[in-house]
């Protein structure tokens, strides 16, 4: 398993293909082999051909390029500006969509998706007429600028055909190379319930079958398919390592650590060709950390550590020593299999944060400690602030406010606090340092 040279070559492949000081934007979640740089005014799609990267894949960038070409005429689309193959990698250059902050929330809610839908219904209907099919229309491709103008992207699924089977594929799901997968706009129809509401009615039972369905194999020990597809394609490359994590994501998809009645891992990964699926890509939050964290040297505690991600990447960035604690049993063991599979010594541990046994002192004395998206699920708040206030460095993310979030991190004595980004889940990522280091007790 050679995961820390795959992320050289991508960092190496994107400050001499786009430029330094790229941001990443978005990861797929298919495969994080699929990424998406911004820089100046121009925007990249990068992909770097692995079986991953290919799979359920209807176009290659090349095929995307060239449908975008055609559609230079539609204010909501980008505009391709170069298309280029180097060896295992693609790059599409685009313009840059006038700021998108956030993907359009309104889109889907009964209070205004009608008027959303509408919208969508033209745009469709704009390039059906000119013998295009997207093929994929979700909210996480359509989106509203600063403008507040309709943004539509990502068309690796869309294809060329006469207009009637453009309009049958992207109204209805049929036609034209159509998949079982396709996303038509009668199906999201559904949630606009003035007008469907047998639709919304037929996708809540689907909804709910599936969930019974995903809840008695978790019950039964039955593995799905994508859990047994996964093991098989980690096999057939005879890396232990590999066999090892496929194990770990196992785990992590029967556990509880992830949303309830999905059977499927909090965060997915790429590594060697092979996706290890998850809920977000692991990706988009560690980006923003390795690049403001200096882990050398020093002792890091993971508070909430899931599959123990952030701990194993913390020691192979050079951290001397790393510790992670979740409260769910099975997730801890996955989070060790993780570690091992990196070839890294990561310490974890069960732990409730609410448990009235004295845990602090035991957890005292480390250099940088993580608090991820942990603290609303803490009764106690008052008792883990204290436990930060004692350490020198903090890696915060809330579900407060940001203003909420920054001004608790004061409270608690620290005078440097930094935003280092958003995370996968829209939520500002905050660092905190108290230069004096461990600080007396505090209360909020």
């Amino acid at each position: 398993m050679n995961y820390q040279q795959e992320q050289k070559e991508w960092d190496d492949f994107v400050a001499q293909e786009v430029g330094a000081g790229a941001q990443l934007l978005s990861v797929s979640l298919l495969s994080s082999d699929c990424r998406i740089y911004f820089l100046a005014d121009s925007v990249f799609k990068i992909r770097r051909l692995t079986p991953a990267s290919l799979r359920g894949r209807l176009n290659s960038l090349e095929d995307e390029f060239l449908i975008l070409t055609r559609l230079t005429s539609i204010p909501a689309v980008p505009k391709p500006r170069h298309y280029r193959r180097l060896e295992s990698w693609e790059i599409i250059e685009m313009t840059a969509i006038p700021s998108l902050p956030m993907y359009d929330p309104t889109f889907g809610q009964p209070r205004e998706s009608l008027k959303d839908f509408l919208e969508i219904m033209e745009f469709a209907w704009s390039i059906n007429k000119i013998g295009c099919s997207h093929g994929d229309f979700n909210f996480q491709n359509t989106g509203r600028n600063i403008e507040g103008s309709l943004s539509v992207f990502d068309f690796d699924q869309a294809t060329i055909a006469n207009p009637l089977q453009c309009w049958m594929r992207d109204f209805w799901g049929v036609g034209a190379q159509a998949r079982p997968t396709d996303i038509s706009l009668f199906r999201r129809a559904g949630n606009v319930r003035i007008i469907w509401p047998l639709v919304r009615a037929f996708r809540l039972l689907r909804r709910a079958m599936i969930l019974a369905t995903r809840g008695y194999q978790r019950w039964r020990g039955i593995p799905t398919f994508a859990q047994t597809s996964l093991k098989a394609r980690a096999a057939l490359l005879e890396d232990v390592s590999l066999t090892i994590l496929a194990e770990a994501w196992d785990i992590a998809a029967r556990s509880n650590a992830s949303s309830p009645g999905i059977p499927l891992a909090y965060y997915s990964l790429d590594i060697c060709g092979i996706n290890f699926p998850g809920e977000r890509p692991w990706l988009l939050r560690w980006n923003i950390i390795r690049h403001k964290i200096d882990f050398q040297g020093k002792k890091f505690l993971e508070l909430g550590c899931n599959l123990g991600l952030l701990a194993t990447h913390a020691k192979l960035s050079g951290a001397s020593a790393c510790v992670g604690v979740d409260i769910d049993s099975d997730i801890v063991r996955a989070a060790s299999l993780v570690s091992r599979a990196f070839d890294v010594e990561v310490g974890f541990r069960q732990l409730n944060l609410d448990d009235p046994l004295k845990w602090e002192d035991e957890l005292a004395g480390y250099d940088i400690v993580s608090a991820l998206s942990v603290m609303h699920w803490v009764k106690n708040k008052e008792r883990v602030w204290s436990f930060l206030s004692k350490h020198k460095e903090v890696i915060y993310e809330g579900h407060e406010s940001d203003a909420e979030a920054e001004e608790n991190l004061r409270k608690i004595g620290f005078t440097i606090i930094s935003s280092i980004g958003q995370s996968e889940r829209g939520r500002r990522v905050f660092h905190a340092i108290c230069p004096s280091g461990g600080l007396p007790q505090h209360a909020l």
